[in-house]
């Protein structure tokens, strides 16, 4: 099953070629991006806010994405409702300023409302131009693909999404072997 995941497959065409009943490949795959989050989450600057659920009752909005890079990985967060109202305040004050300077972020860009924003970090090198893009290019093609995904659900597509970017280069035998110490490891 592993093999069609690594090559893209959609969970119907999974349950199709394996056999198995949608439901079952679709928990299967639940497990897949749960230890990609949990590994992800041990990273020392990983936020856990992926795990956080809406407020009941509170208006459904688009999320906002906090993108971090570091030792070549790439990987995003979904930042907190409270968070992206702050976000916001600061994104509307900004004047004609391209980036978002001495915000005291921990993201290399936040994405507020579908566009992408850069935090320059003045006591940091600053990111190569074109990492922080391709990688939102890649986040925004996949989730786009997907058609919708629910909120408390994205922080597992997230972490897949990157899992996926930063293990790009491998061929997928070396994926699949990948994703089962990984699996076996947070079980």
């Amino acid at each position: 099953m592993l093999e069609w995941y690594v090559r893209g497959a959609p969970s119907a065409e999974i349950a199709r070629e394996t056999g198995l009943d949608r439901k079952r490949v679709l928990r299967a795959l639940l497990v897949v991006r749960q230890s990609m989050l949990n590994s992800a989450a041990a990273h020392p600057r990983r936020s856990t806010r992926a795990l956080e659920r809406p407020r009941v009752g509170a208006k459904q909005r688009t999320a906002a994405l906090g993108l971090h890079l570091a030792n070549g990985d790439a990987w995003a967060d979904v930042i907190s409702d409270s968070d992206a109202e702050q976000l916001g305040r600061r994104l509307r004050e900004r004047t004609g300023r391209p980036s978002l300077s001495g915000s005291g972020l921990p993201y290399a860009a936040v994405v507020y409302r579908g566009r992408l924003y850069r935090v320059d970090h003045a006591n940091a090198d600053r990111t190569p131009f074109g990492r922080v893009e391709a990688f939102w290019a890649y986040l925004q093609r996949q989730l786009r693909s997907k058609g919708g995904i629910r909120r408390e659900r994205l922080g597992l597509y997230l972490a897949d999404f990157a899992w996926r970017y930063n293990h790009r280069k491998l061929a997928r035998s070396e994926q699949v072997r990948q994703l089962l110490t990984l699996i076996r490891g947070t079980r």
